[in-house]
């Protein structure tokens, strides 16, 4: 878990196997690194948390031109 600036810790996705999407019909792999240098570093902290959240409990969530989601399969 990661704590965000009130110490309040936010979900950790960094250990899953994460995919990208544009149109759900075909996901690629994406590792937390590039994920977290490209996309969740320039999140607020909200948007952040409810991102981790969402992905965490299995959904998919979208950010710019991509959907994220664990690679479940």
């Amino acid at each position: 878990m990661t704590p965000d600036q009130y110490h309040i810790e936010m979900e950790d996705i960094s250990k899953y196997p994460l995919q990208r999407s544009a149109d759900y019909s075909f996901w690629e792999e994406i590792s937390f690194e590039e994920l977290q240098k490209t996309i969740l570093a320039k999140l607020t902290d909200e948007k952040l948390k409810t991102f981790l959240g969402v992905v965490r409990n299995g959904s998919a969530f979208k950010l710019g031109d991509y959907f994220y989601r664990i690679n479940a399969g």
